[in-house]
């Protein structure tokens, strides 16, 4: 029974693209873009970004009252968004989104990144039924 496994596993291993899980965004260009997200509501909320068609990684987590900034660049060349990572890359963002912590998918807002010129926003967000809601 282990042994379909191992070879699936080593299978999808050799087979993976490593240059496309590996891309880094162009740093030529790259500027931050304020995000800003405040809890208002009584629960923490988690923001996370796509950074791989299979990935995503930990952005902010907002306590209730609290404010943070998400971080995010994007290449004004190419117009991919970016998060940065703890040896300074930039890795390409697919999209990103805020939730209720431990539910953070299915309670998502997503943040709409696709702007061909991005603007600086202050979001306020609160846990409404079973979503998080942002203006």
């Amino acid at each position: 029974m282990k042994s379909p496994l191992v070879f699936t596993a080593i299978f999808m291993l050799y087979t993976a693209n490593p240059a496309t899980a590996g891309k880094t965004v162009e740093t030529d260009g790259l500027v931050a873009v304020a995000l800003d997200i405040r809890n208002d509501g009584s629960v923490p909320i988690l923001c996370q970004a796509e950074i791989a068609h299979w990935f995503a990684t930990d952005l902010a987590r907002v306590a209730p009252g609290e404010t943070a900034s998400l971080g995010l660049r994007v290449n004004t060349h190419s117009g991919t968004w970016a998060a940065m990572n703890t040896v300074n890359e930039a890795l390409p963002v697919e999209r990103a989104w805020c939730g209720v912590e431990g539910h953070t998918y299915e309670t998502r807002f997503d943040l709409g990144l696709k702007s061909a010129k991005p603007q600086a926003r202050q979001l306020a967000c609160w846990a409404e039924g079973e979503r998080l809601t942002c203006r």
